[in-house]
């Protein structure tokens, strides 16, 4: 791929989707890109990892004779796909795979906010039987009593 050609390319595809691409080497070998620095005369510079390694943050220097092709790692529906053509207005009706991610990530988002959000804790029900009411009330008169006498030992101290 050609320097133009890599600049073009790079310029089409929206700054947030950056951390979603893979260069694929000649050798077939990947690179995961983080941020991408510099377009250069000769080479790109960038920040990702290798494909197949955990080395993240790690500097790379690929001069763009070197990469065959990009590949974005995410599902993308054709509306976008579209838009980074300039084509507005498109509607995915009948765009499978993005309906499909659309309901995963909904599923995701639901799922996150049941986790997020802890589930009520059932309040127990007041005794109504005068026993249960006059064993509450006396258990009530004891804890009071021994809060305020640890806080009277507390203060002679």
């Amino acid at each position: 791929m050609r320097r133009e050609e890599c600049v073009e390319l790079f310029g089409r595809i929206p700054e947030r989707y950056h951390p979603q691409v893979n260069l694929v080497m000649r050798n077939q070998a990947v690179v995961a890109v983080d941020v991408v620095v510099r377009c250069e005369p000769q080479y790109l510079v960038l920040r990702g990892r290798e494909g197949g390694t955990a080395d993240e943050g790690r500097a790379f220097f690929i001069p763009y004779e070197e990469i065959s092709y990009f590949r974005i790692e995410r599902v993308l529906k054709l509306g976008e796909l579209k838009r980074m053509y300039g084509e507005e207005g498109y509607v995915d009706e009948e765009d499978k795979l993005g309906q499909e991610a659309e309901a995963e990530a909904a599923a995701k988002e639901v799922a996150r906010q049941m986790i997020d959000t802890p589930a009520p804790v059932p309040t127990p029900a007041p005794p109504t039987d005068p026993a249960s009411i006059a064993k509450q009330n006396l258990l009530d008169r004891i804890r009071a009593a021994r809060a305020s006498a640890s806080g009277v030992t507390g203060k002679l101290k």
